[in-house]
């Protein structure tokens, strides 16, 4: 047998080697590939939270949902409002789907508007799903006299807040915006708690805020009437708030609705879960479906009822058309977001 023919003949036997050694890999189900596995269920804060405690839930019962029931373990990454996190999942995270987690939605507006700083494109991610919506409310002190948008102009008012940095200084900064000469703004509050008490004191007027943290800590000044709520930032109006007008309702101008549009849309995934971009399909639809059956298993509700955690689920299909479109919100739209956030 000459050379080139024995070469020829190792090569071909090379070849089928390979292709019986890759053969089971390619057909492996997810079922095959998360059986006896542990994932790794990520959250961007530390051991302490509504993040965390909302990750800790969900890993909980997860895995049984998963195809294969995966062990899955609570792995948190800290760091620059879970920030680092992302980027961790951006760019070191395996792809095959045993590393996900959940992040501050509040960085997906931020990466558009300082995109050099944040580093991420949330449209490349994989979208899982998220656990609840938010809805951000602006109110006021009842004792104050101020009951509506039209009242902020006949008086002057001093509004609560912790830092810039804060979730709710966005809607402040919005509700300011409509009477900004007789706005007072109060920064240097440690919580939300100490925001409340001065409330109470009488050294601040309102405050802007989730409606969840005041239906869970402060449910008598919603069925006491101690507070009026001015607007809420919303496409739609609450079922508790039917008479709040929407943020929309009380704007004219087309791109001024276009850039609150822009700030507020990543309240409707409040608790966002994302795997690493270039994650295989397979994958991601195994785990999307897993996510989709805990948000209907009654333990899992159960459980979450008893915790008094709010739940309205986000299918991942939908989470990532939301991320689309908050990326996709036009220039001159995202400048006057810009000036909102000053």
């Amino acid at each position: 047998m000459t050379l080139s023919k024995i070469v020829l003949a190792i090569g071909s036997l090379l070849l089928g080697v390979m292709i019986v050694l890759s053969a089971p890999a390619q057909a492996q189900t997810s079922a095959e590939f998360y059986a006896g596995k542990t994932v790794q269920f990520m959250v961007g804060y530390p051991p302490s939270g509504a993040f965390d405690a909302y990750t800790r839930v969900a890993a909980r019962f997860i895995g049984k949902h998963i195809l294969g029931n995966p062990t899955v373990i609570v792995q948190n990454m800290p760091g620059a409002s879970s920030l680092q996190f992302v980027r961790y999942l951006q760019d070191q995270a395996p792809k095959d789907g045993t590393q996900f987690g959940m992040f501050n939605r509040g960085l997906m507006p931020k990466s558009v508007l300082e995109p050099k700083e944040t580093g991420v494109d949330f449209t490349k991610f994989a979208w899982i799903g998220s656990m609840n919506s938010e809805l951000a409310i602006c109110y006021m002190w009842a004792a104050s006299g101020i009951a509506s948008i039209n009242d902020l102009k006949k008086r002057s008012f001093t509004l609560g807040d912790t830092s810039k940095n804060s979730g709710g200084y966005l809607y402040t900064s919005i509700l300011r915006s409509f009477a900004p000469e007789q706005a007072k703004l109060v920064l240097g509050y440690s919580t939300t708690g100490h925001i409340w008490l001065a409330i109470e004191r009488g050294e601040v007027d309102g405050n802007c805020t989730l409606v969840t943290s005041l239906e869970s800590q402060k449910p008598e000044w919603l069925t006491q009437k101690k507070v009026n709520t001015l607007v809420q930032f919303a496409e739609s109006k609450h079922k508790d708030l039917p008479d709040v007008p929407t943020i929309f309702e009380l704007l004219q101008d087309q791109t001024q609705k276009q850039a609150i549009n822009f700030l507020i849309a990543s309240e409707a995934i409040g608790r966002p879960i994302i795997g690493p971009p270039g994650l295989r399909n397979d994958r991601l639809v195994t785990l999307r479906k897993a996510f989709d059956d805990m948000m209907k298993d009654p333990e899992f509700l159960e459980h979450a009822r008893k915790a008094k955690m709010d739940m309205d689920p986000v299918p991942g299909e939908k989470a990532a058309a939301i991320a689309a479109a908050i990326q996709n919100t036009p220039a001159v739209a995202v400048e006057v977001a810009r000036k909102f956030m000053e």
